[in-house]
């Protein structure tokens, strides 16, 4: 996990909807990421903040990366009188964000197609907060459920009879 950013709980995560893009990434002509990382109009300020971009498609988490620099450009678009400030994002690989992808969005669709929110507030934001390294195996226990993860790799879930259980594997 070397070279893994150090995030804060006041940080930004970036959500975005590329809709736009998305038959240029179903036919294969460009990925999630490259669609997420282009320009989106906000503010400066808010941009430089941004840690974590979050794509999402059909209300599911596709990909989610960490922020490693972002450009910025002010410019009036063709038939407006005002100023429009974008912010484009340069994006790595953080295998911490893994668990975003196959989740519902963070935030509800709405018009606009992107959306900030504090780290903080995004779903496990307290694995990718702790000064802590994560254990490679041991025993969690949440509620009636028990998740025992073995030093050999294996794992076993205890749960009660009727509860329900999805398993996702890592792409």
């Amino acid at each position: 996990m070397a070279n893994n950013p150090k995030y804060q709980p006041e940080d930004l995560v970036l959500v975005v909807w590329p809709r736009q893009s998305e038959p240029a990434v179903t036919a294969g002509h460009i990925t999630w990421e490259e669609a997420a990382r282009e320009a989106w109009a906000m503010d400066q300020d808010k941009a430089d903040r941004v840690r974590i971009l979050v794509a999402v498609h059909d209300d599911v988490v596709v990909g989610a990366w960490a922020v490693v620099g972002v450009t910025h450009e002010a410019s009036v678009p063709e038939g407006k009188t005002r100023m429009v400030s974008r912010s484009a994002f340069t994006t790595e690989a953080d295998e911490r964000l893994d668990y975003l992808v196959g989740t519902p969005s963070p935030k509800a669709r709405q018009r606009n197609p992107q959306s900030t929110l504090e780290l903080r507030d995004l779903p496990g934001a307290q694995e990718l907060l702790s000064e802590t390294e994560p254990s490679e195996d041991g025993l969690v226990r949440l509620g009636a459920y028990t998740l025992i993860v073995r030093a050999d790799g294996r794992a076993e879930v205890h749960m009660p009879a009727g509860g329900a259980l999805t398993i996702r594997t890592a792409a």
